[in-house]
């Protein structure tokens, strides 16, 4: 890569990195552009050139987050042959992930940043990485299956169940103020999943 490109990525990451920060640290309404480049080291007009507002750099920011949570949970159905065992990894991987980037989510929760976002020019790419994580449960719940360890359903279905388990969970634990991490809830997501999926 040559050595112009590199530097162009390596102030864009410094930059969301930065942002990242007075966004956990602020709140997306109250943070600005100028907070965020004084903590990138670099100038206002630094920022511009690689994000059109804020609100562009906070969902660039946001779909770096998903793609790091797809790669978390991508290990344990690489790695494990068992599906329910490599289920357990996921489910404890994703709460995890939550636990690492808290204060992150919770802006999106606490602010309404999901509200008009479906306008958003790069709202598209973040419902195909959902897409995309919603495939990587469905492979592992068809291979369950496989293995006579998940009864016989839709295994997308199951996917979406399982999904919308874990995000509702995710969701009551970012709107709470206390201090118990989400992965303390992983036993119980796979218990619940597993009692309604569990081959008979």
């Amino acid at each position: 890569m040559p050595r112009r490109e590199r530097e162009r990525l390596g102030r864009r990451a410094d930059i969301l990195l930065a942002a990242e920060h007075v966004f956990a640290a602020k709140g997306y309404h109250r943070a600005s552009i100028g907070e965020i480049a004084r903590a990138a080291e670099y100038g206002t007009g630094t920022v511009y050139l690689y994000f059109k507002d804020k609100e562009t750099l906070y969902v660039e920011l946001f779909e770096e987050k998903i793609h790091g949570l797809i790669d978390v949970i991508r290990r344990p159905i690489s790695q494990e042959q068992r599906a329910v065992q490599a289920l357990k990894q996921l489910i404890c991987a994703r709460m995890e992930y939550f636990d690492r980037n808290r204060a992150f989510f919770q802006i999106y929760v606490r602010e309404g940043m999901n509200l008009g976002w479906s306008k958003h020019e790069r709202w598209d790419g973040i419902r195909r990485l959902y897409e995309s994580y919603l495939e990587l449960l469905t492979r592992l719940i068809r291979t369950g299956q496989r293995q006579r360890l998940l009864r016989k359903a839709d295994p997308r279905q199951l996917a979406v169940a399982l999904s919308g388990m874990m995000i509702q969970l995710t969701q009551d634990w970012l709107q709470s103020k206390g201090d118990r991490p989400l992965t303390d809830q992983s036993e119980f997501v796979l218990k619940l999943f597993l009692r309604g999926a569990q081959h008979g």
